[in-house]
């Protein structure tokens, strides 16, 4: 269940923040989502899933490289993460 976050977020190859939260069922990226360093991004991507609904899909994106780094998906019991690009 790949979103196509490409076709909303342009490639920028300066910036501050360039990981950011997206969710392919409302289509847009999380507000205030936006971190420096993978690992935080990763660890706000857990936050978010875990107060999502079941089901619920949250990618990390590195919009410097153009490419999903990882997908969090909401389980019963679980979270499940698939790796990205």
């Amino acid at each position: 269940m790949n979103a196509k976050w490409e076709q909303h977020i342009e490639v920028q190859p300066e910036t501050q923040r360039p990981y950011r939260l997206w969710n392919p069922r409302t289509g847009k990226c999380l507000i205030g989502c936006n971190y420096k360093h993978d690992r935080r991004a990763h660890i706000g991507a857990l936050i978010e899933i875990r107060w999502a609904k079941i089901g619920d899909t949250i990618e990390v994106i590195d919009i410097v490289l153009g490419k999903m780094v990882g997908q969090y998906r909401r389980g019963v019991n679980d979270i499940k993460f698939l790796k990205g690009d």
